[in-house]
């Protein structure tokens, strides 16, 4: 007897490959290192899948994975800043080049990195969400709990910030972050 996948698992499945390059690239860009992403997107995901008979009939369970992703984010960082935490293989993982993603569409470079992460936290998480994530504004503010307008207005700043270190970083000819 042939064992048949179940359509949830498959729902589910589908998800997560469209969903999981992003998330990692977003938690990227919010400071996460890179060694702790993969495992921040699979506990989260993990997550989703224990609910997902009710998310799938959600209007959006995009939003619902990144708003899982950005508390599980915020636990493991409060952890490592008070100092319960620590993984003893990260020297090694930091002197290993960074992987590249071939199927992304935006590369994450190390200055962009350095760009995102000299950004103001409120607009961390807005570009974050709106130009990795590629969530739409109303999806933005639902996760943050703000509004919409908050959304647009610190998304423009966002952008003017990381033109103006872009420009900065072009004219001083640096070809590494500061």
């Amino acid at each position: 007897m042939a064992l048949q996948a179940c359509p949830v698992d498959e729902g589910l499945s589908a998800f997560f490959l469209q969903q999981r390059r992003s998330l990692r690239r977003y938690l990227l860009a919010q400071g996460c290192a890179d060694s702790d992403c993969d495992d921040i997107v699979q506990d989260a995901f993990l997550i989703v899948r224990r609910r997902w008979a009710t998310i799938s009939y959600y209007d959006d369970p995009k939003a619902y994975l990144y708003k899982v992703a950005i508390r599980l984010w915020h636990r493991h960082a409060a952890r490592n800043h008070r100092g319960g935490y620590r993984d003893d293989h990260e020297d090694y993982l930091a002197a290993l080049a960074d992987p590249v993603d071939a199927v992304a569409g935006v590369e994450l470079t190390g200055m962009l990195i350095d760009w995102f992460r000299r950004l103001p936290d409120r607009q961390r998480d807005v570009a974050g969400l709106r130009l990795i994530a590629d969530l739409s504004e109303v999806q933005a503010a639902e996760i943050l709990g703000v509004s919409v307008g908050t959304v647009k207005s610190q998304l423009n700043a966002a952008r003017k910030t990381l033109r103006r270190l872009k420009d900065r970083d072009e004219h001083t000819g640096c070809d590494q972050p500061e």
